[in-house]
């Protein structure tokens, strides 16, 4: 418990310092944000930060002492560079901070730990980017932002905790954030029919359908960033004095940079700060030094991509540029088929047709359907009950007329573009629900904009208890789990059984091993057919 509290408290002061210096300094942003908008930009940034540090050096324990005495030291010598109005809803932060504390002494461990996600932070903390990393094993192409994230903000001896610390602080920063502009700020919510009750059925949704961080891994933390990004348009887009417009459509598109690059098929999610650029391009299209801000996430994505796997957007093999040596052009096919039969529940299928035809012409549906139709008939459900608690709550009437809330229209166009973007994507190659949340959530947001609420007719009391019951709901099942443990946190007892010796291996002067924990480099391919070659302080293994 001490670890988790320490780690925690240090982690939060390194996320919101990088966050407020960004914001001020960088930016030259000085409008109030508070403390949960702070800190999540600071993770975003973080994280580029510490992908770009990698291409050079391994992101181990030095690294991040680095980063406590800088922000110790700044402070030390900037004594007024904190907000003097910083201001908290200590009850929202005592509830979401034992909640996370909760969340994370009970947690266990995502299914892809083992498969590729411990072996890319590992490998991350002791080595810089291996360029062609991907014939290391083929998942380590994707190179999510999201596991960097866990490479940087971790102890060696203390790794497999602080993955659950990690997943914990943006759980605790996304509820934070929803919970203290519901109960917060209410003036400016008033400009706003929909603000609150977008705030409200998004932590709903958080509470009732994100209650064990063991499910996490990339998906979950990409759409709690997906819900930041609504926030955030909501908040500083929706308002007619809007004296910040570039300054916050750079923070957008860097959110929505960061998002893709955790995984992507999120890169429908572009739409959004793109459509917003067309449309307000006779402010925007101009140039201004500030575009290199966003120059910079942009290129980091990039090279990530292109160092490690040759590819633009890995896997799609047409973005793969085959005259570079290390270029996985092959890898990225079949990834992308094999993921596709995976996806589909090829596994579940009993027929007589082979896997490539079982994948066409909707063969699998039947299959797929009645392997997840539990699934999606609870997250249906779970959204009605959300509506149904939004219209008991705040007496909501359907409004099809125009709205005159400015740039509302754009958020609806964006996000009517992405479910059906992404809607296509789930059907023809990816149908698989926890890494379409985001759609869920667009498609809540888009009926909520239907309505027109008067904010002066709120049923409190009934929005409240359903809030409690949703705590409550969320405390319980964690409390079993700890129940479950015998009161005992011990994360690397939970995966000891699948913990076996790494197999060394040697291509030239190339030391890696195959397995998935305990070594490094590491990987489950073997490469004795590729070739390796050392270039100044570059690893790069080729074909």
């Amino acid at each position: 418990m001490t670890i988790i509290l320490v780690h925690s408290l240090l982690f939060l002061s390194i996320i919101y310092f990088n966050g407020l210096y960004f914001l001020k300094k960088v930016l030259f942003l000085n409008e109030y944000r508070n403390f949960y908008e702070i800190s999540l930009i600071g993770l975003i940034i973080t994280i580029f930060f510490a992908q770009f540090v990698n291409f050079f050096i391994p992101l181990n324990d030095y690294l991040i002492l680095l980063n406590v005495v800088i922000v110790f030291a700044f402070f030390f010598f900037n004594k007024n560079f904190l907000p003097k109005n910083l201001e908290f809803n200590f009850r929202i932060l005592i509830i979401s901070s034992l909640l996370m504390i909760i969340k994370i002494y009970g947690s266990d461990f995502s299914d892809d730990l083992d498969h590729y996600h411990y072996g890319f932070i590992s490998n991350a903390d002791n080595s810089n980017f291996i360029w062609g990393q991907s014939y290391l094993h083929t998942l380590y192409g994707t190179s999510p932002s999201w596991l960097i994230g866990h490479s940087f903000f971790n102890f060696d001896n203390y790794i497999l905790q602080d993955i659950h610390i990690l997943n914990g602080i943006v759980f605790f920063l996304i509820l934070g954030l929803l919970l203290s502009e519901f109960f917060l700020n209410k003036d400016k919510q008033d400009k706003n029919d929909f603000f609150k009750q977008i705030l409200f059925a998004t932590t709903l949704f958080i509470l009732l359908k994100y209650t064990r961080i063991k499910e996490f891994g990339i998906d979950r933390p990409a759409t709690l960033f997906f819900c930041f990004l609504i926030y955030f348009y909501f908040k500083y887009f929706l308002i007619k004095d809007n004296k910040n417009i570039l300054k916050n459509f750079i923070l957008i598109s860097i959110i929505s940079i960061f998002i893709i690059s955790i995984k992507i098929i999120y890169l429908p999610i572009l739409i959004l700060p793109l459509i917003f650029f067309l449309k307000k391009r006779f402010i925007l299209f101009k140039f201004n030094a500030i575009y290199l801000i966003l120059l910079i996430p942009i290129l980091i994505f990039l090279s990530k991509n292109l160092l490690g796997t040759g590819c633009i957007f890995f896997p799609f093999e047409l973005s793969c540029i085959k005259y570079i040596p290390w270029s996985n052009f092959v890898g990225a096919k079949e990834l992308s088929i094999s993921a596709e039969i995976f996806n589909k529940s090829w596994t579940s299928y009993t027929g007589d047709l082979d896997k490539h035809e079982y994948i066409k012409n909707f063969n699998w549906f039947k299959t797929w359907f009645d392997r997840g139709k539990i699934e999606i008939f609870e997250y249906f459900v779970t959204i009605f009950f959300i509506m149904l608690a939004l219209n008991f709550s705040f007496k909501g009437k359907i409004s099809l007329k125009a709205s005159d809330i400015p740039n509302l229209n754009i958020l609806r166009i964006s996000l009517a573009l992405i479910i059906i973007l992404s809607i296509l994507v789930y059907l023809f190659k990816n149908p698989v629900l926890r890494m379409n949340h985001h759609v869920l959530i667009s498609l809540m947001v888009l009926i909520i904009t239907t309505f027109k609420f008067d904010n002066k007719k709120i049923k409190k009391i009934f929005f409240i208890n359903i809030l409690i019951f949703a705590f409550i709901f969320t405390f319980y099942k964690n409390f079993l789990r700890i129940k479950n443990n015998e009161f005992v946190n011990n994360p690397k007892s939970i995966i000891i059984n699948k913990i076996t010796q790494p197999k060394k291996k040697l291509l030239n002067n190339f030391e890696y091993f195959v397995g998935w924990y305990g070594s490094n480099p590491i990987g489950n391919q073997d490469i004795s057919t590729k070739r390796h070659v050392k270039f100044l302080i570059f690893d790069i293994i080729y074909h």
